[in-house]
């Protein structure tokens, strides 16, 4: 319990937003905490790195969509310090011609639409209407703690659930349930004629995962990412970068009294009578206490940290199994002047823009991931953060932020032989859509899957932690014996997006596993 002369009732693994959050809540709760971050600087993949004089980028996260308003409150997040550049983001189906598809979030924005895509503006209301319905179902579920595994709690879950979809209707409950094995490709081959609104709704429900559209259970991801936003009601840019989010989290945390240690990598967690006992640090430093919250890997938690010799032979082969590999790259540049995009309106070059022209395209990239390629024509999601936000370039020049999608862990002959090509796809590309913007870099970095994972300790270059499938989700998320936030070993949790309800800034896994925590073992006084 003792470090430094200071004695502590939990250490928790990993200053990431979700470490910090579960740190925070701990320390409102009455608890001594210890936050031990293995890197030099807080925030993990939702940090602020400058990547050139001047030039702040998002490191890897770059909007956030999910962050619940109970948890800002709660913190007191905006008297910490975090404001917002701009809220509420659309997004622009870019398309190569210039005549790109804003897609409407609000009444007044359909005529437009309607006048871009004529053939799918009904079809298109009809779509929100149904995503939101069966997204209303899912959201709360996320913002809870799954029920346990015994048959009468699971039982009660059900009931819960098929009452509020009766609640809807028959109908309703029906489309539901076949909804759930579908490919999002199938269901918007069904219902549009645009090629560019299909690319941009399938490419909302892949990101983050390896599959291709017509892949079964995408549909259902597409109301997962709805009800994801729903937590945070909208599509947010922090102030300052999400490095913002995270100072105010840590500003949360030492509110609290809670004691923060960056470049503090943490080599086993300590388990004595068979429970936990504390952590010992790579430099041979053993901390004491009787509560472990991991924002790591679940996998690396237990057989990393704890070792398979201490954990009974059933959940060490779950967790095993649950082995994270990512499918995303990040690419930040730095411009010495805004990119022009072709036909864009000025007004909408802050909003978040996709790359994504059809279901073909998106289709022949995620083809071109399944054997370990990059795809020839890369799918993006293209910020200009710096349009809404000033303070992250010099004044006159731009930051661009870029999520790659379908991009593999490992190519053949390895990435260093093939990190100038796969940059040149990505620039050609963008130039399709703002001619000459290969002439505005300043500098930039790439961070493929692997980068990630050397930088930011994300096993697998996984920021999601995790397929989010049908069996990966809920109490089944990382794995049946660990879908709680609890584990086998007594005193040790989890809290990062591996566990329930997944990746994404929101804050959530630490939330609900701090809320496990207290009713479990009560608050301290």
């Amino acid at each position: 319990m003792e470090w430094g002369g200071k004695k502590y009732d939990a250490i928790v693994i990993g200053g990431g937003h979700n470490g910090l959050t579960a740190a925070a809540l701990l320390g409102r709760a009455h608890r001594r905490v210890l936050v031990l971050e293995a890197g030099s600087r807080l925030g993990g993949a939702a940090a602020t790195v400058e990547i050139s004089p001047g030039y702040h980028a998002p490191g890897v996260a770059h909007l956030l969509e999910g962050l619940p308003r109970r948890l800002e409150r709660g913190l007191k997040l905006s008297k910490r310090g975090l404001r917002y550049a701009a809220r509420n983001l659309p997004t622009v189906a870019l398309d190569r011609d210039g005549n790109h598809l804003v897609l409407p979030r609000a009444r007044k924005a359909f005529a437009a639409f309607a006048a871009a895509a004529p053939g799918d503006a009904r079809a298109y209301r009809a779509w929100l209407a149904r995503l939101h319905a069966h997204a209303s179902l899912i959201a709360p579920l996320l913002a809870e703690v799954p029920p346990p595994h015994d048959k009468d709690a699971m039982t009660r879950f059900l009931r819960r659930l098929v009452w509020r979809t009766e609640w809807r209707g028959a109908a309703a409950m029906r489309e539901m349930m076949r909804l759930l094995p579908e490919s999002i490709g199938d269901l918007l081959d069904a219902e549009f004629e645009s090629p560019l609104l299909k690319g941009a709704l399938a490419f909302d429900a892949t990101l983050g995962g390896g599959e291709g559209p017509y892949a079964p259970g995408t549909g259902f991801r597409a109301v997962l990412r709805r009800a994801m936003r729903m937590q945070g009601q909208g599509t947010h840019l922090p102030a300052g970068g999400m490095g913002a989010l995270i100072d105010a989290l840590a500003g949360a945390v030492k509110a609290e009294r809670g004691d923060i240690r960056i470049s503090a990598p943490v080599a086993r967690i300590l388990v004595e009578d068979g429970a936990v006992a504390g952590v010992g640090m790579s430099d041979g430093t053993v901390i004491r206490a009787p509560l472990v919250v991991s924002s790591l890997n679940p996998r690396m938690t237990m057989l990393d940290l704890v070792g398979a010799p201490n954990i009974e032979t059933g959940p060490a082969s779950e967790i095993s199994h649950t082995a994270p590999r990512g499918s995303t790259a990040k690419i930040n540049l730095a411009l010495d002047g805004m990119p022009e995009f072709t036909g864009l309106s000025p007004a909408l070059h802050g909003a978040r823009l996709l790359v994504a022209p059809s279901l073909r395209e998106l289709d022949e990239a995620a083809m071109s991931f399944r054997h370990g390629e990059f795809a020839s024509e890369p799918m993006m999601e293209v910020l200009v953060p710096s349009v809404s936000d000033a303070s992250l370039a010099p004044e006159g020049r731009h930051i661009l932020s870029i999520i790659v999608h379908y991009v593999p862990h490992d190519v053949e002959g390895g990435w260093p032989a093939h990190r100038e090509a796969f940059m040149q796809r990505v620039v050609r590309t963008l130039d399709h859509y703002a001619p000459g913007i290969g002439e505005r870099m300043i500098a930039g970095e790439i961070l493929t899957p692997r980068d990630i994972e050397t930088r930011y300790g994300l096993a697998g270059g996984d920021w999601h932690q995790g397929d989010l499938r049908l069996d990966r989700l809920l109490g089944f998320r990382p794995a049946p014996s660990y879908g709680r936030y609890g584990t086998p070993l007594p005193g040790l949790y989890l809290c990062g997006a591996g566990s329930h309800p997944g990746g994404g800034v929101t804050g959530l896994p630490g939330l609900l596993a701090v809320e496990t925590i207290v009713r479990e073992r009560g608050a301290h006084r």
